[in-house]
């Protein structure tokens, strides 16, 4: 599936993603794998105690709700850059919660090049509880139906 040009981001515009549940695995695989060290996030027992269970990396749950928004295919064959995210994180999640991500349009503007934009989008990550728990916005630079799919070689 292709994603959205630039022009089809209009004023009412939303995409809501499919959900993902965040495991102890999951949890414990991108602890090691960024060496978070802190017994937050490595002592399941630790978090338990202080938080009522174990406590996901806010910014793991960002690349989680991003993800659920590539893999919609959202920015598919259209997506050209990704200029920034500002993350807000409002509550803290935990292994076994369940997000989503909702996303609608805040701004667009086309760029000095006619084949291109750049789109702002508003996202709400919430979780099962219907809680938001972060809050952001992404810059993106998304192609316009002006531009042209340069030739493959030997096509």
């Amino acid at each position: 599936m292709a994603g959205l040009y630039f022009e089809e981001y209009t004023d009412d515009w939303e995409r809501v993603s499919a959900t993902r549940t965040i495991t102890e695995e999951m949890v414990a695989e991108f602890v090691a794998l960024c060496e978070f060290t802190s017994p937050t996030y490595t002592d399941p027992d630790y978090s338990q105690r202080l938080y009522s269970g174990r406590l996901v990396p806010g910014i793991f749950v960002l690349s989680i709700a991003e993800g659920l928004i590539l893999n919609d295919g959202l920015t598919s064959k259209r997506g050209i850059y990704l200029l920034g995210l500002t993350p807000k994180f409002l509550k803290p999640s935990f292994a076994g919660d369940t997000i989503h991500n909702v996303v609608t349009l805040h701004s667009k503007r086309l760029t000095s090049k006619p084949d291109r934009g750049v789109v702002v989008t508003n996202h709400d990550v919430v979780n099962q509880k219907g809680e938001v728990v972060i809050t952001y916005t992404s810059t993106r630079m998304i192609r316009t139906r002006a531009f042209v799919e340069p030739e493959t070689a030997g096509a």
